[in-house]
């Protein structure tokens, strides 16, 4: 092996930082919406399937994959994953609009 490749892994102190790479820190199309996937969550909407159909008519134009991804994390992680607390409150849309009680299910 060449210096090279022995050197990243000699340096780094835990296993993240070996992570590098073009997706490293790259903001995903569901970032704008992750308050608004909270709030549905906390709400007790876990369907992936209805946010993902509630959240193309906001503007969402990314895939249900992700959205059902982002849900598994909350599902399997031991401390409750939230959005940042200054994005915009839940039951309200990125766009500033707020959704009716009766659109949402």
């Amino acid at each position: 092996m060449t210096s090279r490749t022995v050197e990243p892994f000699a340096g780094a102190a835990t296993p993240e930082d070996l992570f590098r790479g073009q997706w490293q820190g790259r903001p995903s199309k569901l970032d704008a919406y992750k308050p608004y996937l909270d709030g549905r969550w906390n709400q007790g909407c876990t369907n992936a399937w209805a946010v993902w159909e509630k959240i193309g008519p906001l503007g969402y134009q990314g895939s249900h994959q992700r959205v059902r991804a982002y849900f598994r994390e909350k599902r399997n992680s031991p401390n409750p994953i939230t959005a940042r607390a200054n994005a915009f409150r839940s039951g309200s849309t990125p766009s500033g609009a707020t959704t009716s009680p009766a659109s949402t299910p």
